[in-house]
């Protein structure tokens, strides 16, 4: 036997009231089929009490998602004259807006929505439903925390590493504006691995970081006869009077082993002057040590404390202030 109007209703509204405890829904006094629409109703409201119990902030996107479809669907299935279908599309409304932006073509007049939507928010509680914002504002804030986490993380990352390849995050643009000279050394630098491997054996025979390596990429381009306008010449640069100091000639001075000798002397001496900071000995094999050890001198008189090369970098000269962070991006374009 077909069941009458008032006993589907019935049957409805025992449904429902079994629903999560819930006050029930009214069902549409049209509807062709009150069981459907149960079933409806209930996987609608089970659907927006998912996306508000969510603490996970991508869980509670996905599930704000399909609360508002279901809600939304079930208002356009024949009852979004009822209030309870209403305040069940405003509560997922309110579940899908701060994660998704402003919800378009909603089933109730704009005038019914702002009204039942600010009562309907209101009542949630402050911790699940923040204050809505212009979906421009809200990705725009979102990107800004995504960058201030990566930069976090890189930070991080860079304090976990080696102390002479650190640099805080104020200072990454100065890196990253050695990168295109980086990527061009690099690239003469790998043609050239058998005179880093050499260098390198030298370095940990020295115990020296054998990161140092690197500076001879900088200085000449793995070039053993280099020779710079100011006379400085090899793998190293050596000015006549530093060479001289570490014994070489002006033959030994393009010598690839003599010179890499010389250098891991003189770095080594350098490291320790500056009390074992590479990259203020770095500045140092770039500026000279006197003009360094001044500076350093100033800076603790001024501020009681031992600086490190980014203290010091707008004091310094422009090619050593570009020197450190070059060293820092060729070590890194090589691994």
């Amino acid at each position: 036997m077909t069941p009458t109007r008032a006993s589907r209703l019935a049957v409805l509204t025992l449904v429902l009231a079994a629903s999560a405890g819930a006050t029930p829904l009214d069902a549409p006094p049209d509807s062709a089929d009150a069981f459907s629409w149960a079933r409806s109703a209930v996987q609608a409201r089970r659907a927006v009490e998912a996306a508000e119990a969510a603490t996970d902030p991508g869980l509670q996107a996905d599930l704000s998602a399909e609360a508002f479809y279901a809600a939304t669907a079930l208002a356009t299935s024949g009852a979004g004259d009822q209030p309870s279908v209403r305040e069940l599309v405003v509560r997922a409304q309110a579940a899908y807006e701060p994660h998704h932006g402003a919800a378009l073509a909603l089933p109730l007049a704009p005038d019914e929505l702002a009204a039942l939507r600010g009562a309907a928010l209101a009542a949630l509680d402050d911790d699940f439903a923040p204050p809505l914002v212009d979906p421009a504002v809200l990705a725009a804030e979102r990107a800004a925390a995504a960058r201030m986490a990566a930069a976090a993380a890189a930070e991080a990352e860079r304090a976990a590493g080696p102390a002479h390849l650190f640099y805080p995050a104020e200072s990454a643009a100065l890196v990253d504006a050695q990168r295109a000279v980086a990527a061009r050394l690099s690239r003469t630098a790998r043609r050239g691995r058998g005179t880093l491997r050499s260098i390198e054996r030298t370095f940990k025979r020295r115990g020296l970081p054998v990161d140092l390596r690197f500076v001879a990429v900088i200085e000449s381009a793995l070039d053993p006869q280099a020779e710079s306008w100011a006379g400085a010449r090899g793998l190293w640069q050596f000015m006549p009077e530093t060479a001289a100091e570490f014994g070489l000639d002006s033959l030994t001075v393009a010598d690839p082993g003599a010179s890499t000798e010389a250098a891991a002397r003189y770095l080594r001496q350098l490291t320790r002057m500056f009390g074992g900071d590479v990259q203020l000995a770095l500045a140092a094999y770039n500026c000279g040590p006197g003009r360094l050890r001044r500076l350093v001198r100033d800076h603790r008189r001024e501020t009681g404390e031992t600086p490190t090369f980014w203290d010091l970098h707008a004091s310094l000269p422009q090619e050593t202030q570009d020197y450190v962070p070059r060293f820092i991006a060729v070590a890194e374009a090589l691994g």
